[in-house]
């Protein structure tokens, strides 16, 4: 056999390894940020679908709680901003505005119980106990969509800033890392609420 034959066939053929291995690496790099980048998609959506739940159960338990005079208006006027501010960062699918939204409406929340607890006849009613039991329910769920969502965040993120993964980044357009859901001050804050036993 010639020498020069069995080098050029060597050369191919190592060659053509490095291509393959290079290309499977490039696929699971790439496969790799697919993946994360659905998984943080996912969570939003899940953080988005308790959120419209907080936002209809507010709604029920305004209703409900018709006692209010005096708050009335004022968390009215709270859950409305509220409302406005979700629609707007839904519409925009904008992350900072739809938490800032989050954050209007657990202040709502915040403040309709702080008037429930200043008025204990309300609690009367069953249907009220079995609202606040959702709402409850609602945010308890709520922190879990938050931290998954968070957690999501926090693998893509590191998966982009550590290499390889950043070329891969690079190289696909994939974007560089993203928001975490931030709650705002004030607003981790649960009110105590005694209805005197």
């Amino acid at each position: 056999m010639n020498i020069g034959r069995v080098i050029t066939l060597s050369v191919v053929g190592i060659t053509s390894l490095l291509i393959l291995v290079f290309g499977i690496i490039l696929i699971s790099g790439y496969n790799n940020l697919v993946d994360l980048d659905e998984s943080i998609e996912s969570k939003y959506s899940q953080v988005e679908n308790r959120l419209q739940q907080r936002h209809d159960t507010i709604e029920q338990m305004v209703a409900t709680v018709s006692g209010l005079q005096e708050h009335e208006v004022e968390i009215y006027n709270k859950i409305v901003e509220a409302r406005t501010a979700y629609a707007a960062a839904q519409l925009s699918g904008d992350l900072e505005a739809l938490a800032e939204a989050d954050a209007l409406e657990s202040l709502a929340i915040t403040e309709l119980l702080v008037a429930i607890e200043d008025n204990p006849q309300i609690t009367v009613s069953g249907s009220f106990n079995t609202l606040l039991d959702t709402i409850a329910s609602i945010e308890s769920t709520l922190s879990v969509s938050r931290r998954d969502y968070n957690t999501a965040v926090e693998k893509y993120n590191k998966s982009v800033r550590r290499f390889p993964g950043m070329v891969f980044a690079s190289m696909f357009d994939f974007e560089g890392s993203r928001d975490y859901w931030k709650i705002e001050d004030g607003v981790t804050e649960v009110p105590t609420i005694d209805f005197g036993d």
